[in-house]
């Protein structure tokens, strides 16, 4: 009989990025609402009791799982713009990390999906996926301004092109799902295109 691999020891903060990961596979997998906490447990190999031992309970579960997702987008966007300070660099920062991490998000995305057509309400779930669009906009308008301002972009109307690209970007994540095809990565490239024609900048780059 073949001895089973001895597992890995993991320290805590490993071990909760492990558990996370698997729990936002699980929640895009199947609905959030069907997954228990024993089969996070059982993909994750470790004892519920241990589970409990890093969160409280399910619905700690798929506040963290959400938020563990958007902390890396906004990890990676950070470390991306900060050789940059231009506003283009800066909007293409956020489209690029979208590419990278494009299998995580596609996770979070469906449990977003999935919690908003739920008819359920959690105060912290709708608090964080609120303030992750608001980081968005925030960020989107502010480099529109600043390349406005400084004559690099096209007069656009900031507010309704920001609006524009954030959904054009969430869009892309629907229809990869809806459609099941894997052209995410694909068309965020085009969408980065699409953003400079409408700056103006892919004109002012062949002149």
């Amino acid at each position: 009989m073949t001895a089973r691999p001895a597992r890995k020891r993991l320290q805590p903060a490993e071990r909760r990025g492990m558990i996370l990961e698997e729990a936002l596979r699980l929640f895009a997998t199947r609905h959030f609402s069907v997954v228990t906490v024993r089969d996070i447990a059982l993909v994750c190999d470790i004892n519920v009791g241990l589970l409990y031992h890093y969160f409280d309970n399910k619905d700690d579960l798929v506040r963290r799982a959400l938020g563990h997702a958007i902390e890396q987008l906004v990890a990676g966007y950070e470390a991306r713009r900060a050789a940059s300070a231009e506003p283009l660099e800066e909007i293409l920062a956020w489209l690029d990390i979208h590419m990278e991490l494009a299998p995580t998000l596609a996770q979070m995305v469906k449990l977003m999906a999935d919690y908003a057509s739920s008819g359920l309400h959690d105060d912290e779930l709708d608090a964080l996926i609120a303030g992750f669009y608001a980081r968005e906009k925030q960020l989107l308008e502010g480099a529109l301004a600043r390349g406005v301002a400084s004559g690099r972009f096209a007069a656009v109307d900031i507010g309704r092109t920001a609006r524009r690209i954030s959904l054009m970007l969430d869009g892309i994540f629907y229809a990869s799902a809806s459609r099941g095809d894997d052209r995410i990565v694909d068309d965020i490239a085009d969408l980065a295109d699409f953003v400079r024609d409408l700056l103006g900048l892919r004109a002012e780059v062949a002149a």
